[in-house]
């Protein structure tokens, strides 16, 4: 028994919107899994980065002693922790410009930018991370700066390297202090700038006041490939309340 051509046209019809539709849900299952990769990349940067800064953090001293030495000095010798709010890249959403966070400490680390150094790395650097705009390419570049040898500047000298060209968002906050509340637990003061200056973070007279911020909360953006920026926040801990004196020097 045959086929009419009318039939056979309706046949080869039928064929193709099938393999129309089973084509389109292909392209949208395989578009989707390219946003899926691309999102789960991004996120393991963006981890990756926060936890490089955040070791860098957990390991930053107040060199009282160091402070100590340079008091002769026509410039007092930088130490602790310095952290200061500059102007970022502008928010699309928006229309402002975002502020982001430009922090310099002492780490107590083995050098990661001078490895022909190591037989006789100190263990003690100048550390910097900074969200910068290219003046050539007009593209915020995130940089890590290491200093081997430390100084009386601790904003300045050593090495930079760009570590991504897709952070979107820089931003730490330091507890500065804790007041025990009368039902349990504490209130908490948190301050996006520090900035450790000897004779000022060990004067008795100030209660409640130390070189170094209790803790440490760091927040941190990145583009995404076709969807808006994938952010993360995390709180590292310095001290375990009460914090004293001693932990810092």
């Amino acid at each position: 028994m045959g086929f009419s051509i009318l039939e056979l046209l309706i046949s080869v019809t039928l064929l193709g919107l099938v393999m129309a539709l089973l084509y389109t849900a292909f392209f949208q299952i395989s578009n989707s899994s390219i946003k899926v990769k691309s999102s789960l990349d991004t996120r393991q940067e963006l981890r990756l980065l926060m936890k490089i800064v955040l070791d860098d953090l957990q390991t930053v001293k107040y060199l009282k002693h160091f402070a100590d030495t340079e008091k002769g000095e026509t410039q007092p010798g930088d130490t602790g922790l310095i952290a200061e709010i500059n102007l970022g890249p502008g928010n699309p959403e928006t229309g402002e410009f975002e502020e982001v966070t430009g922090v310099h400490f002492h780490a107590a680390i083995k050098s990661r930018f001078f490895p022909e150094e190591s037989h006789r790395d100190p263990e003690i650097h100048e550390v910097g991370y900074s969200l910068l705009e290219n003046p050539d390419t007009k593209i915020w570049e995130f940089f890590r700066r290491e200093d081997f040898y430390i100084d009386n500047n601790l904003r300045e000298g050593g090495e930079s390297y760009i570590l991504s060209e897709e952070v979107t968002k820089f931003e730490i906050e330091f507890l500065e202090s804790e007041t025990a509340l009368a039902g349990g637990g504490f209130r908490e003061k948190w301050t996006r700038e520090w900035n450790s200056e000897e004779g000022v973070c060990h004067d008795i007279r100030i209660n409640e006041n130390f070189c170094l911020p209790r803790a440490i909360k760091l927040t941190m953006a990145l583009k995404s490939q076709g969807e808006k920026s994938i952010s993360d926040s995390q709180v590292i801990n310095l001290c375990v309340p009460p914090c004293n004196h001693e932990l810092f020097d």
